[in-house]
């Protein structure tokens, strides 16, 4: 929005400045002579030499045609004398001219000026080709007002027009999602009015669509995975009713607990994901140095039934992370090679190209290139995980938590185990 707003400010100022100094100059063109007298400026002056002229020709032994003919020949104002009976006019000028003694005239061949002269009974008439000045000035006004309005309209329309499509572009989307077609997005361009939100509108998306999906995974997953150790439940209960062995009915009973513990574990593990909702999370990011951090959480988890390495890296090396969330991803990563490697486990970090790696490796048989975008969504186990305990959950959780801490989830191969090499990438 406030790209939006500054966008629209600038444009009108724009386009006000830009049009007003273009119009000053086209009127300029239009008037080349605007420093010569206007219009009013020539017709007082006039009148003040034709005051002068009828004073003069009035004289009874004045020269009057040959100084008239001499006038026309140097001068655009052309004089005559019109014997004053001959000079008709409507009544009420008529009064006007005898009492004033001067008439001002305008015709479609311009404004003539009319003097009487008493003496020698005629009229001297000044003919120029002015015309009014105040008809001129409005008409001019009158065009370059239009054009100024025209222009900033025209040029709005021209800045509106993008954001108008961009909206209905926003409609249509948000139209086709309310829908049910949840892969619709929006391409947010740089230039872009309102790319805030587009950006905002394509996260809320996401967001939504992923909520789905985690509900139709934990709708399948339960339905699947809770199916066998009911129908366990109901089978040993069956068979506990019928037996009067005390052996076998105690064995019945171990089965039913482990049963138990099997659906509790699902619960819990249902649980655990769903509060890693990114709404429902503040990260507190810190910074701390992985290498002291790592080794001290590492030493928890010595002692178990796999060989454990850690490898630190040269240098000290300083991560924003939230510990919290941090500890469970690497509790995850280090289940999920202890479940799947044979003898060795290695955790590493290393600093490539300024960007901090963590790597944690096993020689279990490792994950086929191919079902690297598939083992980190929910309840999605590999090939070599499908007889092993586990709901596929390790790896989605990390993933998710690396979403939204900045921590990127890379599988690949392990060159010195051989297995698997699951690493975080740290911006």
């Amino acid at each position: 929005m406030k790209k939006l707003i500054v966008s629209l400010v600038l444009v009108v100022l724009a386009s006000i400045i830009s049009l007003g100094w273009s119009i000053s100059e086209f009127a300029t063109l239009q008037n080349p002579d605007t420093d010569s007298p206007g219009t009013s400026e020539q017709l007082a002056a006039l009148k003040l030499v034709g005051v002068a002229l009828s004073h003069t020709l009035d004289e009874k032994n004045s020269i009057q045609q040959p100084f008239i003919d001499n006038w026309n020949r140097h001068n655009q104002q052309q004089l005559s004398l019109t014997p004053e009976a001959s000079f008709a006019l409507p009544p009420s000028l008529k009064r006007q001219f005898n009492s004033e003694q001067s008439l001002l005239l305008e015709s479609d061949e311009g404004i003539s000026l009319h003097y009487l002269l008493p003496n020698t009974e005629q009229v001297l008439n000044i003919k120029t080709q002015l015309t009014s000045p105040e008809e001129n000035d409005f008409n001019h006004n009158e065009l370059y007002t239009m054009l100024f309005y025209f222009g900033v309209v025209a040029i709005l329309l021209i800045w509106v027009s993008p954001l108008i499509k961009q909206l209905l572009t926003l409609s249509k989307t948000t139209q086709a999602f309310g829908m049910g077609e949840l892969q619709q997005r929006i391409a947010v361009s740089k230039t872009s009015y309102i790319g805030t939100i587009e950006t905002e509108f394509n996260r809320m998306a996401d967001r939504i669509q992923q909520l789905i999906d985690d509900n139709k995974l934990l709708s399948r997953a339960v339905s699947h995975d809770l199916k066998t150790p009911i129908a366990r439940l109901r089978f040993g209960i069956e068979v506990l009713e019928e037996t009067q062995n005390d052996q076998l009915r105690l064995k019945y009973f171990q089965r039913l607990n482990r049963d138990i513990d099997a659906m509790e574990e699902l619960v819990a593990t249902l649980l655990n994901y769903a509060r890693l909702d990114q709404a429902n999370i503040q990260p507190e990011l810190q910074a701390i140095e992985i290498n002291a951090w790592l080794e001290q959480k590492l030493s928890v988890h010595a002692g178990g039934n796999l060989q454990l390495e850690y490898i630190p890296y040269s240098q000290q090396i300083i991560v924003n992370t939230d510990p919290k969330y941090l500890s469970m991803q690497i509790a995850n990563l280090l289940s999920n090679a202890e479940r799947f490697g044979q003898s060795k486990i290695m955790v590493r970090v290393e600093l490539v190209d300024n960007t901090t790696w963590l790597h944690v490796e096993d020689d279990g048989h490792g994950i086929d290139e191919a079902e690297t975008e598939q083992v980190v969504k929910p309840f999605v186990r590999g090939q070599q995980s499908r007889d092993n305990a586990g709901h596929g959950m390790g790896l989605a959780i990390v993933k998710r938590i690396g979403g939204w801490m900045g921590a990127e989830l890379v599988i690949g191969r392990s060159l010195e185990l051989g297995g698997a090499k699951i690493s975080l990438k740290f911006k």
